[in-house]
């Protein structure tokens, strides 16, 4: 945590000694998910606020909030994490990504009782950026978690590849 406050800090210090106004310069976005199955309900939020180092590079952080409900056997998880990412503009509409993300996650040991781990992931991968007016845009991104281990149990994720969807307000 306090690395991700000092992170914050520099990026906000940086801001206000630069020429342009911090509020040109910082924009926020992220998304969040949802899916339903027949045992399985999941919610997830992903807020970030970024930076805009140049015109076409940025960087920023964020948290991640993941609610999962299992009917059977029952129980009920709540992740949590936080991140800290690099976009790299190709042109106004795609871009290259990277994030770190620590992720706080729970999972069931025997029918009645959970444990809680930590898992680290390296997103890397390209997305889509449409402008939707003003400075809103709708982003989607395929990422490849370079850290993932099939081996590694637990995980809180199927696989390495994750993709995202979600709203960016002030990137353009």
């Amino acid at each position: 945590m306090k690395s991700l406050i000092t992170v914050f800090s520099l990026v906000l210090a940086f801001g206000l000694y630069g020429q342009d106004k911090l509020s040109d310069k910082i924009y926020f976005g992220g998304g969040g998910g949802f899916s339903a199955s027949s045992n399985q309900t999941n919610i997830s939020v992903f807020p970030q606020v970024g930076y805009k180092i140049t015109d076409r590079y940025s960087a920023g952080v964020g948290i991640t909030y993941q609610y999962v409900k299992v009917k059977q056997p029952s129980f009920t998880f709540s992740n949590y994490g936080w991140s800290v990412f690099n976009r790299f503009n190709i042109t106004r509409q795609f871009f290259a990504y990277g994030e770190f993300e620590r992720l706080n996650f729970e999972y069931p040991v025997s029918l009645e009782r959970t444990e809680r781990s930590s898992f680290n992931s390296l997103l890397l991968g390209a997305g889509y950026s449409e402008q939707l007016g003003g400075k809103a845009s709708f982003n989607v991104m395929a990422l490849y978690n370079v850290l993932y281990d099939e081996s590694e149990v637990p995980r809180p994720y199927r696989s390495p590849w994750v993709i995202r969807a979600g709203v960016g307000i002030g990137i353009f």
